[in-house]
């Protein structure tokens, strides 16, 4: 009998709601938890205090670090300042992270006004046909060369902060006009050219 009392004790013990838990227990949890999520604030401040510091080397070091540490949001925080660096080898670097970190790039068309008015009739026929948005996959990308795949054996890629394609017998050239944003000129062959100005955004 005494032991059935202690079996149907220790079951009732573990059967307690969340709320039951001693609370010095859950105040050391707490506490653990934020102690971890301050350290994690201090590293995170410091590597973005060293992608805005003075030294070049120190500056594509860390940022190559962050990217490639597995944490998405150490990724995140490292394009965001990439993109924002007045540094053109690291804005290009993030651009790039920024791109091939994409399964598509969904564009919007407007007509192109400084083509000829019959590319410009055909563009305007593309629009009133298909609507204003296009979109380019984006697969495979290699981060070394910033090449990526879009349909079948064509490609796309990243130099610098401008983004080139070819897609199926549509082609475009976008760059990177703010942190966010990307703009440039694509043509769409539907019987004949179309030439726009595509818009997008990265982030």
């Amino acid at each position: 009998m005494r032991r059935l009392l202690l079996v149907t004790s220790v079951a009732a013990v573990s059967l307690l709601p969340a709320a039951a838990i001693p609370p010095a227990l859950a105040q050391t949890s707490v506490a653990e938890m934020l102690e971890q999520a301050r350290a994690r604030a201090r590293d995170i401040e410091e590597l973005k205090r060293v992608l805005n510091g003075p030294d070049q080397n120190m500056r594509l070091a860390a940022f190559d670090v962050m990217v490639t540490s597995g944490d998405d949001a150490m990724r995140q925080v490292a394009i965001d300042a990439g993109l924002a660096s007045a540094d053109a080898l690291l804005q290009g670097m993030a651009f790039k992270e920024a791109i091939l970190g994409l399964n598509r790039i969904l564009m919007s068309l407007e007509v192109d006004k400084g083509q000829p008015e019959e590319v410009q009739a055909r563009a305007q026929a593309i629009l009133q046909k298909d609507g204003s948005s296009y979109e380019v996959p984006i697969v495979e990308g290699d981060r070394k060369t910033g090449v990526f795949k879009t349909r079948g054996s064509d490609t796309g890629q990243v130099s610098g902060t401008t983004v080139t394609f070819k897609n199926g017998y549509d082609s475009g050239q976008l760059a990177l006009v703010d942190e966010t944003t990307i703009r440039g000129p694509i043509r769409i062959y539907q019987r004949g050219n179309g030439g726009f100005i595509a818009t997008a955004k990265i982030r």
